[in-house]
């Protein structure tokens, strides 16, 4: 960086041939090399930014469902960054979702070791769990069941739909979810909501 004064141009400003010039605060000439703007195509660049936008895409459809089970503000982007860390499988541009490693939710109340969940009849499907009551787990706690239809691209989420004392519970999904290929997760909320349990994918279901 260098400073210009000349009683015969005056302040000048702009670039000149390999500088730039620009008139600083005090009201002097400040001459710097220029620069050409760098845009970060390597290959390594492209493929976060093509693997971003796939994640971004293929968790549309979850999004209302990360704004109520993880317990921020940044619900959304949080549970975009986990997916991005810990959930995407393949080689650019041939990217897929591995949705058992897809978290739901985070915190220290217990997750029970042995959780299944099987179909009945019709689209109903039966989840069980273990319970047993200690600091993180307590009778009281809220039980929350996710279910996906992958090829619909359709998600609900059954929020405090039973107590972890209960053990099991039989949900009643819809009709034209019938031969669909359902993904399943549990996660535990303390009674006044204020904390919940790590997210359990429990398995892929065929209605």
């Amino acid at each position: 960086m260098a400073t210009f004064i000349s009683s015969t141009f005056g302040l000048i400003s702009g670039r000149h041939a390999s500088a730039v010039a620009t008139v600083s605060r005090n009201g002097k000439n400040v001459l710097r090399v220029f620069n050409a703007p760098f845009n970060p195509k390597s290959t390594k660049q492209v493929k976060q930014r093509t693997k971003f936008g796939f994640v971004m895409i293929a968790l549309l459809c979850f999004h209302d469902v990360f704004k109520k089970t993880f317990l921020r503000m940044d619900a959304v982007s949080h549970a975009i960054s986990l997916a991005l860390k810990n959930s995407v499988t393949g080689t650019s541009p041939d990217f897929s979702i591995d949705y058992p490693n897809l978290a739901f939710s985070e915190g220290g109340v217990y997750t029970p070791t042995t959780v299944s969940a099987a179909k009945t009849t019709g689209t109903s499907v039966k989840v069980d769990w273990n319970f047993f009551e200690s600091d993180s787990s307590k009778s009281t706690d809220g039980v929350s069941l996710i279910f996906f239809h992958e090829g619909f691209q359709q998600a609900i989420l059954n929020e405090n739909c039973a107590t972890r004392m209960e053990g099991t519970l039989t949900v009643d999904l819809p009709a034209e979810w019938a031969n669909g290929s359902i993904h399943t997760w549990i996660y535990f909320s303390k009674a006044d909501g204020s904390r919940n349990s790590m997210s359990k994918y429990i398995s892929l279901i065929q209605l």
